[in-house]
């Protein structure tokens, strides 16, 4: 079942939605269509001012749908006070007469999509949909990402030519690469020269759906340096899809793996700045 589909029929994830209206009609038939579409979602309204500051304390909007021309404010400025309130929210903004300059001013500050009044108003359940389906998959991924960089094994992803896509933060300290040195190199910089024909074997049998399980291998490190694990290759599923990237889960062993635990003690005392977490596509 689709993610918009469970929305619907009131499956396991809960939508939080705020509109912002100040016309008593076109609120109502807004909020019918929504809950119609939306049983399990909560809805929220916000009509002026004081009703908008204190929706904006809460902890927690998924999407927000506001029209442009409110008599308090204008749809632009609660795009952007959403937006910096919650980055990852989806706005979608309703415009009576809305010109395409605004319009693209509003896209450059985050805006999801718009929908003219009144006919926008049968296409707001589908885009609300997708909206949400946005946000989950967003939010499924920054929290897979936070995953694969708590794990204490060295993991990097190699798409089918060879090219590092991801690496986590065990595999740098393994490894002894920042992100931005080692993404979209060849993985052959982590390979002993004897051993490359043999991992690009092993690669393809894991680009053909096949688990290569744990054995032992060389790795090499940014300064030259030879390191032995235990080495496993996923491949890596997305749905029905053809597989693009496979995982190399590393643990290192003997003398490596007390260096990795020494240099994770080191990170905690000194932890990396924000933005340093695998990335997730």
């Amino acid at each position: 079942m689709l993610e918009c589909d469970r929305l619907r029929s009131g499956g396991p994830f809960r939508m939080y939605l705020l509109l912002v209206e100040d016309n008593p009609t076109d609120r109502m038939v807004i909020q019918t269509r929504l809950r119609h579409a939306f049983p399990s979602a909560q809805i929220m309204a916000a009509d002026d001012p004081i009703a908008m500051n204190e929706h904006l304390k809460r902890g927690r909007c998924d999407i927000v749908i506001t029209d442009y021309w409110l008599g308090w404010s204008d749809g632009l400025s609660i795009l952007q006070r959403v937006r910096e309130r919650w980055p990852r929210s989806r706005v979608i903004m309703l415009t009576g007469n809305g010109g395409e300059e605004v319009m693209a001013g509003a896209f450059k500050h985050g805006l999801y999509h718009y929908l003219l009044k009144p006919d926008g108003f049968d296409e707001l359940a589908a885009v609300t949909g997708a909206a949400m389906e946005s946000k989950r998959r967003e939010d499924f991924n920054e929290l897979m990402a936070m995953i694969v960089n708590s794990i204490p094994d060295g993991v990097h992803c190699v798409d089918a030519a060879g090219t590092i896509t991801a690496i986590n933060a065990a595999a740098r300290r393994m490894y002894g690469y920042a992100e931005a040195e080692i993404v979209g190199r060849s993985s052959e910089i982590l390979l002993l020269v004897g051993q490359r024909d043999e991992i690009r074997r092993l690669h393809e049998r894991a680009l053909g759906g096949e688990i290569v399980p744990r054995f032992p291998m060389l790795q090499v490190r940014r300064d030259g340096a030879e390191i032995p694990v235990l080495m496993t290759i996923l491949p890596m599923r997305h749905g029905d899809d053809a597989i693009a990237n496979v995982a190399f889960i590393a643990t290192a062993v003997g003398k490596a793996a007390r260096e990795g635990g020494m240099a994770s003690a080191r990170e905690e005392s000194h932890p990396p700045r924000h933005g340093s977490s695998l990335s997730v596509h």
